[in-house]
């Protein structure tokens, strides 16, 4: 579906209906209040005002339809982490759950927020590691595998692909696509090394900053929201998106070059502490380092399936992000 069929009178019945019915499962009635805050290319929101307070709709496009079918896997096997589900269809990706508070960057000024995201980290990390002994039941909710394994192939193609595009449509100018035949060794190398740590893979939501997080105003209380952009790989893939929004929105990201803010380095830190049965923290520094770079393949192919069906103006406007991520793996 588009933005435009989601933002429809006709949609808004038909969504309005399945909640209601869905709720009445759990004793709740929807009292008349809405407002739909978010309708984009991938996926569109809906909150609804009920007689138990307010529950959020959401609708994924097809390239991130396993949203629904995974948050509903992680509410049953980390209770706490995401916000209660109440109901999924799986088949038209659509999900309801509970309301869980407002955004943690809504909550405080970045420079007060070091403590709550050493500890939204660090739960999040355990939830990984406890996920990790379930790759098959994740890999069937339809998450795809960007694993140290599966890297090296999956951005060959990519490379193919958007070589045989034109750069106006997104694709990769001669000079780029040289760049990136160059550089695939060194990911063939960079994933061979990740894949020796002994890290296992896990699910990966590659979107974790503090517009995706709910902070109520306890740890106990907070939960990671939007998992569209997730992937099946190494956990570490994770602290690409997040060490660079936190470092942005505290002022101290440069693009293209390695995060070194010490009150940064103590969030990758606290999110480390957890994996630290697996190895020293000198290898789990490297390997941070590692799938922070090689992750650059993973975001790219996320944005391929979030804007599966966009227009080429949908994805200009975007800046053509599928190609600018792929080009993050030229970045020193």
């Amino acid at each position: 579906m588009s933005v435009e069929e989601w933002t429809s009178a006709p949609f808004h019945d038909e969504v309005r209906t399945w909640v209601g019915d869905r709720l009445a499962e759990h004793g709740l009635r929807l009292t008349g209040e809405w407002e739909q805050p978010h309708a984009r290319t991938w996926s569109s929101a809906i909150r609804f005002g009920t007689t138990a307070g307010r529950v959020w709709f959401k609708v994924n496009g097809v390239g991130t339809a396993h949203e629904a079918s995974l948050v509903r896997l992680i509410d049953e096997l980390v209770p706490g982490l995401v916000p209660e589900v109440l109901a999924v269809d799986a088949s038209r990706g659509w999900s309801v759950s509970r309301d869980a508070g407002p955004m943690l960057r809504a909550s405080k000024p970045p420079e007060e927020l070091w403590d709550a995201w050493e500890g939204v980290v660090a739960r999040y990390a355990e939830a990984q590691i406890v996920l990790s002994g379930h790759r098959e039941a994740v890999l069937a909710t339809g998450v795809v595998e960007v694993s140290p394994a599966t890297t090296p192939a999956l951005a060959r193609a990519l490379v193919a692909e958007l070589s045989a595009a034109s750069v106006d449509e997104g694709g990769l100018s001669d000079e780029q696509s040289q760049q990136l035949a160059g550089v695939l060794p060194a990911l063939d190398a960079w994933c061979a090394e990740l894949a020796e740590t002994g890290v296992p893979d896990s699910v990966q939501h590659d979107d974790l900053h503090s517009a995706n997080v709910c902070w109520p105003g306890t740890l106990p209380a907070a939960r990671i929201i939007d998992w569209g952009d997730s992937s099946w790989g190494h956990p570490f893939g994770t602290m690409l998106a997040t060490l660079n929004s936190i470092a942005f929105h505290a002022g101290v990201h440069v693009d293209g070059q390695p995060v070194t803010d010490r009150s940064v380095l103590r969030v990758r830190d606290a999110y480390l502490e957890p994996f630290t049965t697996y190895a020293g923290r000198a290898e789990l520094h490297r390997a941070v380092d590692l799938a922070r770079r090689t992750g650059c393949v993973a975001k790219a192919l996320s944005y391929r399936a979030a804007m599966a069906g966009a227009t080429v103006e949908a994805q200009a406007e975007h800046d053509f992000p599928v190609r600018e991520w792929l080009l993050g793996l030229l970045d020193d």
